[in-house]
């Protein structure tokens, strides 16, 4: 997805890309536009790039080129197992999922590279076929190319083709991943050289020393994926119980708020959960919204699922708030949490979730600061562009 979406998923990209060019580099982030772009010509192109303010990243976009094949692969109607080959055959033969975004950016290529002459690439994982626009851009710059994984390829991709995608992108000359978990995960297959550029977070999401949540309803917040039913029908009963254990003050003066791209799922469990606060259910909205919502509330939640590290922890902890996960977390957040002093109480259980509800109310109630002592500088954007920066160099000329 796109950066000028505003949502989360290219927030990455962008805020690299922005203290990249900070740092004095010219950035250009190519990306798929949103649906019902249509594309510039290619001499309205090189005159963006020829007359560019390179103080900040260049956003091309373009539109995805529908294909057929896709088109059958992505149906409902299609049956399961025919899907299942289908997207099998599509990352065999194409290398990922994502034919209509490689085919419409493909005509950029030119363009770019003859009025940037981009001196690397760094083509970043949330989808294959982003690896495959990376690695065709590259080679038609003639320049070495990087990848960075923000997500588990173990997870990602189907078992069985790990090995034959890792054969197909072996020229990548360095690796960049999000967190030790993904670093390791994608060291089973590739052996390039690989460092880890914890992701930072949106400035928006850094509340003041001073901040303190609404005074006037205990808000819970629950941010992110839902990742099993089970474990959302687990969480939301605990709070329900949890509510249902004060008195009638507690279920008026608490309000439970959802916002994120299981929406539909949370707004039906949240029905049958029997939770007695009021509640509100939102899909995903951008950064700016998010951060007030965070910071008006007097505990942010998020569930856990074990096969990917859980960015949104440090997000959350910006906020100066306690930060509640459940059912588990990895130790790297646990000691990331130690490393930022932020507030993060990881519940395995029912008992623990509730007592963590608790100890949240308490600090509301009393107008405690959750995080006094947060210090996530060294985890800024612009710490990881510095990183960024050393890895690139030494890509673009080796020692």
């Amino acid at each position: 997805m796109s950066p000028s979406l505003g949502h989360v998923y290219g927030l990455r990209v962008a805020s690299l890309a922005r203290a990249m060019a900070a740092r004095g580099h010219a950035v250009l982030i190519l990306a798929p536009a949103p649906d019902g772009a249509t594309d510039e010509i290619d001499t309205v192109l090189a005159e963006r790039i020829r007359g560019h303010d390179w103080r900040e990243p260049l956003l091309v976009e373009r539109a995805l080129k529908p294909q057929t094949m896709l088109s059958v692969q992505r149906s409902d109607a299609t049956p399961g197992a025919v899907r299942r080959a289908l997207t099998a055959g599509l990352i065999l033969t194409q290398g990922g999922v994502q034919g209509d975004w490689v085919a419409g950016a493909r005509p950029a290529y030119k363009t770019i590279v003859e009025e940037l002459h981009p001196e690397i690439v760094w083509a970043n994982f949330g989808n294959l076929s982003n690896l495959v626009v990376g690695q065709e851009l590259a080679a038609r710059a003639r320049t070495p190319w990087t990848i960075d994984f923000k997500d588990n390829f173990a997870n990602y991709v189907p078992a069985g083709l790990h090995a034959a995608l890792a054969r197909r992108f072996r020229k990548a000359t360095a690796l960049t991943t999000n967190a030790v978990l993904h670093g390791d995960a994608a060291a089973r297959w590739f052996g390039q050289p690989r460092d880890v550029i914890y992701s930072g977070v949106a400035p928006d999401m850094v509340a003041p020393r001073d901040s303190l949540p609404r005074s006037d309803r205990f808000l819970v917040t629950l941010v992110g994926s839902a990742y099993g039913a089970d474990i959302l029908r687990r969480f939301l009963h605990s709070l329900a119980e949890w509510v249902d254990r004060g008195d009638g003050s507690r279920a008026r003066g608490t309000l439970f708020r959802y916002a994120g791209a299981s929406y539909a799922d949370i707004a039906d469990a949240v029905k049958e959960s029997g939770l007695a606060c009021d509640t509100s259910v939102t899909p995903n909205v951008p950064h700016g919204e998010l951060a007030t919502l965070c910071h008006d509330a007097a505990a942010n939640c998020y569930l856990w699922a074990e096969f990917g590290f859980h960015h949104k922890a440090l997000e959350l902890m910006a906020c100066r708030r306690p930060v509640i996960v459940f059912p588990g977390e990895h130790p790297e957040t646990v000691d990331l949490a130690k490393r930022v002093r932020g507030h993060l109480d990881v519940c395995r259980d029912e008992e623990q979730l509730m007592n963590a509800f608790d100890g949240a109310y308490a600090m509301w109630r009393e107008r405690r600061p959750a995080a006094p002592d947060l210090d996530i500088s060294g985890v800024s954007w612009d710490a990881g562009a510095a990183q960024l920066e050393s890895i690139l160099s030494s890509a673009v000329m080796p020692a």
